[in-house]
C-alpha cells in the first residue's frame, strides 16, 4: 500500500510541471520590451534550463563600434532560432553541392548560336 502511494505521489509530482506550463499565461509584451526587473520577476522560480526561462543577448549593430541591441527570448524561442539558422545553412550547402544553376535554361533566355560564315 505504501509503495502504491509513493508511486502515485511520484507520478503526480512529475506531471505538475507539465500542467503548469500548459496553463502558462502568455506574456503581455515581448521579452525584448520587458525591463530587467520584469524579466527577473518572470524568471523567479524557474531553472535556467526551463523552456520558458527568458535569456537576453546583446547583438552588435552594423556600422557602430559601440551600439548593441538587446534581444530577449525564451529558451524555447532561442532554440527555434538556432535550429532555423542551422537548417538554412544545411539547405545552402546542399544547393552549393548540386551546383548553382538548374540543368535547363529558362525558355527564351538562351544565347543565339554564333556560326562561322
Amino acid at each position: 500500500m505504501r509503495n502504491a502511494f509513493c508511486l502515485g505521489l511520484l507520478v503526480c509530482m512529475s506531471a505538475a510541471p507539465a500542467v503548469a506550463s500548459e496553463t502558462e499565461i502568455p506574456l503581455a509584451r515581448t521579452p525584448s520590451e520587458m525591463s530587467g526587473d520584469e524579466i527577473d520577476a518572470y524568471n523567479e522560480g524557474r531553472t535556467a534550463t526551463d523552456a520558458d526561462y527568458i535569456r537576453c543577448r546583446r547583438i552588435e549593430q552594423p556600422g557602430s563600434l559601440v551600439k548593441k541591441l538587446r534581444v530577449c527570448n525564451t529558451n524555447a524561442e532561442w532554440k527555434r532560432v538556432t535550429d532555423k539558422g542551422n537548417q538554412d545553412a544545411r539547405d545552402s550547402m546542399e544547393t552549393l553541392a548540386r551546383g548553382w544553376s538548374n540543368s535547363q535554361e529558362p525558355a527564351g533566355t538562351t544565347m543565339p548560336e554564333i556560326r562561322p560564315q
